[in-house]
């Protein structure tokens, strides 16, 4: 009985900090890749093509990494507006406990 009662009072003691959220985990952003990027397209010189067909086929490669890139800087713009407000989240609680301890 002398043994279960110390574990007993840990265990709550576990179960209290992180229900009263002093304990606090937040889940990584994931990144889900739908597929390999597509090809690097040469955009220093235009593809020479012999055929109307061969042109379709090296502007459908252009406009593929367009679409990509396009994706890439939403995904980036979006993730540094989160960091953003993440760090001004920070700031704030930084200048309150800052505030409550200097006092």
């Amino acid at each position: 009985m002398k043994r279960i009662l110390p574990l007993m009072l840990f265990l709550l003691s576990i179960g209290f900090v992180t229900h009263f959220g002093c304990v606090q985990a937040t889940a990584p952003d994931v990144y889900i890749n739908t597929g390999p990027p597509p090809e690097d397209v040469n955009s220093a010189q235009v593809p020479a093509t012999s055929t109307h067909e061969e042109a379709c086929v090296e502007l459908e490669k252009a406009y593929r990494q367009i679409r990509y890139l396009e994706h890439e800087n939403h995904r980036l713009a979006e993730k540094v507006k989160k960091e953003k407000e993440r760090g001004d989240e920070y700031k704030k609680k930084y200048k309150r406990l800052k505030d409550k301890y200097d006092d």
